[in-house]
């Protein structure tokens, strides 16, 4: 089977200041990604200091959502976002890392789990539960909602233990274009 075009979305990641390079086709089973990137930075240089291996969809959701985060983080913070640490994009595993479970989306380089965020001139916010009414849970409340815009998936803290020490950002497809955010 041909893969898709996504000659397109590459000229949009290059438009947007995305840095990555195509990788060889992946294929592990049914673990399966035709035209990954690794991608190590976004817009503004915000780095992806263990880069990402993606599909290209996906690396334009989280660039557009990045551009949202910087934003929020001049606003809330005062300070700006410097890199994403992740906690891992593409992995041949079940849901949840369980093997009997569907695959995650994480097999096709289609998500992306957010461990925390960097910044100049202050300390790093790791996502997870923060005392209410700080600008640490203020930040991770908006850019969390605004994650809710770019990609189909969106869990972390409070949506199951599995997600509590994390984003986990996804662009599964679901009957009606439904979205699961939580």
């Amino acid at each position: 089977m041909t893969p898709p075009d996504d000659s397109a979305c590459r000229t949009r990641l290059k438009r947007l200041g995305v840095e990555f390079e195509p990788l060889p086709p992946i294929s592990e089973g049914q673990c399966t990604a035709p035209l990954p990137l690794k991608v190590t930075k976004l817009a503004d240089g915000v780095t992806l200091p263990q880069g990402a291996t993606l599909t290209c969809r996906t690396a334009e959701a989280l660039a557009r959502w990045v551009t949202e985060v910087q934003i929020e983080a001049d606003r809330t913070l005062k300070h700006p976002l410097t890199a994403l640490e992740l906690g891992g994009s593409y992995v041949c595993r079940g849901q949840n890392h369980d093997v009997d479970a569907k695959l995650s989306e994480h097999a096709f380089a289609n998500a992306a789990d957010i461990m925390g965020f960097a910044f100049a001139g202050r300390a790093s916010i790791p996502v997870k539960a923060m005392p209410d009414g700080s600008e640490e849970a203020q930040f991770l409340g908006a850019v969390r909602a605004k994650a809710c815009g770019f990609f189909r998936t969106v869990l972390g803290p409070g949506s199951n233990a599995a997600h509590a020490n994390h984003f986990h950002l996804d662009e599964r497809e679901r009957n009606g274009g439904h979205r699961l955010c939580q």
